[in-house]
């Protein structure tokens, strides 16, 4: 503060210690008020009257040393003069200033300031741009602020009085009537100083604490504050935020009513997915977005809430600003979004080691293996590192549901269930389960999809050698057909082949050949009994030799680990 820091009166202390200096010092009624003074608080009235009288007091000092200035000679001097005038005139117009704040109650009158007067600076024009955001900050802090202010400016005062207290009781030491007239002059120069210093010391202190005060006794009633600050919010900037919202919403509606119809009545669903018709859908919902902002800085704007339209603004420079790091990433998406991209809708990618089907390109993409229960739902960025292919008729997976499979160690089971984790299979009774990645790479047979074969060699002694090329395979074909048509699963027998297959070390060997229908699956291992049983009855019906170590059965080619164990097995009976 400019009072604060200035020359002031000074104590009634000197005052009666040295009488012969100053007259009116010598009052002992001036002596005693000043110290009621600083005890105890004045009211407004009497505060207004001491301004009053200091203001007389400052504006004769200012006129006499006018009157000295127009009289100097020398440079110095003239200078001295006018530095002491300035100061008088700051003096004065606190002085005013402090007259009329005791008058009005403490009021802040910033918003009087002449704005135009002040130079033109482009720091201040930029904050100018977010005064709508600091003005509103500033106003939650506001009565907070003033009184942390008032409460130091109260402790400075004091500080100040202890000082100006400490200097009086120092000038009481000397004695001026020893003193020459010039130092005696200059003496009584320098109490006058410090006795107004003390005066106006005390008139700021008592103008602070009233303003503090004041304050105070409006902050206790904070309920009624925090009552009237919701219903003013309610009725002000939050019925326009409602305003905006539902204003946004009803151009969000619109805009969505208008592409449905559009797609609906215009779009045939077998377009729907093209490239033209995607680049204009995914314009339209721009333009949706951008007549929603419009729609919500138009309510802002008529609504003249020029912080929430200021707040809105730096929103959206904000999200500009983030576009440029994000950008190369949005013209990837971009691209996946109109179908040219790396992936598209349709074809086939690879996704945890399973084919699987793009279902749909969005904001979240869909996968699916049509084999396989669920579907996999990723972000659009999840795609940027894969790429698709069309599909050509492949198989998404090598079995489905109730079909039959032989995996490679001859381990035989349904299908009962398979989902994009598990795949559950029925085998000697036991449920046994795969993870679906896995069972994908396994090498395995599919009975049931196309069908399949039972082979069987089958041989006879070599004292037969005279009927093995034409009656033997005559008579295991006449006994195979007539037992396969009595069985259950007749109809589901496509073809029989009995042939002679050569001459072995120790035997006279036929293939049987039973080709069957895929929904005889589960009876595999039942033809392949049926066909042994009919051949050991024919030949025990015709009286042909079957040489002990020459009875093998072949499983079909794929199944070598199967083959090299029935022939370990061999080998140890013949042992």
């Amino acid at each position: 503060m400019l009072l604060l820091s200035l020359g002031l009166p000074g104590s009634a202390l000197y005052a009666q210690a040295i009488p012969q200096v100053k007259p009116q010092i010598n009052d002992s009624a001036a002596s005693n008020s000043v110290k009621d003074a600083d005890t105890t608080s004045k009211g407004p009235t009497d505060q207004l009257s001491a301004i009053v009288q200091s203001l007389q007091e400052k504006r004769k000092q200012r006129k006499a040393l006018q009157q000295q200035l127009a009289k100097a000679t020398q440079e110095d001097e003239k200078k001295d003069l006018q530095q002491r005038i300035d100061e008088l005139k700051a003096v004065i117009k606190q002085l005013n200033h402090s007259f009329e704040q005791i008058i009005i109650g403490g009021l802040d009158l910033d918003p009087f300031l002449d704005a135009s007067t002040r130079p033109f600076d482009w720091k201040e024009e930029l904050i100018l741009a977010t005064k709508p955001i600091i003005d509103a900050l500033k106003d939650l802090t506001e009565k907070p602020r003033k009184i942390e202010k008032l409460r130091g400016d109260i402790s400075l005062l004091h500080e100040q009085r202890k000082l100006i207290e400490l200097a009086l009781d120092a000038m009481a030491r000397f004695q001026p009537d020893t003193m020459a007239q010039s130092t005696k002059q200059e003496f009584e120069s320098v109490i006058q100083k410090w006795l107004q210093r003390q005066a106006d010391n005390i008139q700021d202190l008592e103008i602070a604490r009233s303003q503090l005060a004041s304050l105070e006794e409006s902050n206790k009633d904070w309920w009624q504050s925090l009552k009237t600050g919701m219903v003013d919010f309610v009725q002000g900037r939050g019925l326009t935020l409602t305003i905006a919202i539902l204003t946004a919403f009803t151009v969000w509606m619109l805009m969505r009513g208008l592409l449905w119809l559009y797609q609906k009545k215009l779009v045939s669903p077998g377009n729907r997915n093209s490239i033209k018709v995607r680049l204009a859908g995914y314009a339209y919902r721009m333009l949706t977005g951008l007549l929603v902002i419009l729609a919500v800085l138009i309510t802002f704007y008529l609504a003249n809430d020029f912080l929430l339209l200021t707040l809105a603004i730096i929103l959206l420079i904000a999200v500009a600003l983030s576009l440029r790091h994000i950008l190369p990433r949005y013209i990837n998406e971009t691209r996946l979004l109109l179908d040219i991209g790396p992936v598209r809708i349709g074809e086939r990618v690879v996704y945890n080691g399973l084919p699987m089907q793009v279902r749909s390109i969005n904001v979240h993409s869909l996968l699916r293996n049509p084999d396989l229960k669920g579907i996999i739902r990723l972000p659009l960025n999840a795609l940027d590192d894969m790429v698709s292919r069309p599909d050509i008729d492949e198989p998404w997976f090598p079995c489905r549901p109730g079909e039959y499979v032989m995996l490679s160690d001859g381990r035989f089971g349904e299908v009962l269930e398979q989902t994009l984790e598990l795949v559950l299979l029925q085998m000697k009774g036991s449920l046994v389960q795969f993870p679906a990645a896995d069972f994908f790479r396994l090498d395995l047979l599919n009975l049931s999809r196309k069908g399949f074969v039972v082979v069987v060699t089958f041989g006879i002694d070599y004292q037969h050698q005279a009927q093995c090329l034409d009656e033997v395979p005559t008579r295991l074909r006449e006994a195979l057909e007539h037992a396969l048509a009595q069985a259950e699963f007749s109809d589901k027998i496509v073809s029989l082949l009995v042939e002679f297959k050569e001459a072995n070390t120790n035997s006279l060997d036929y293939l049987i050949v039973v080709n069957c229908k895929g929904e005889a699956a589960s009876s595999y291992f039942t033809i392949n009994r049926l066909i042994q049983k009919t051949c050991v009855e024919v030949c025990n019906r015709e009286h042909w030799v079957i040489p002990f170590t020459q009875l093998t059965v072949h499983q079909g080619e794929g199944f070598q680990a199967l083959s090299e164990r029935n022939t370990q097995v061999h080998q140890q009976l013949n042992a």
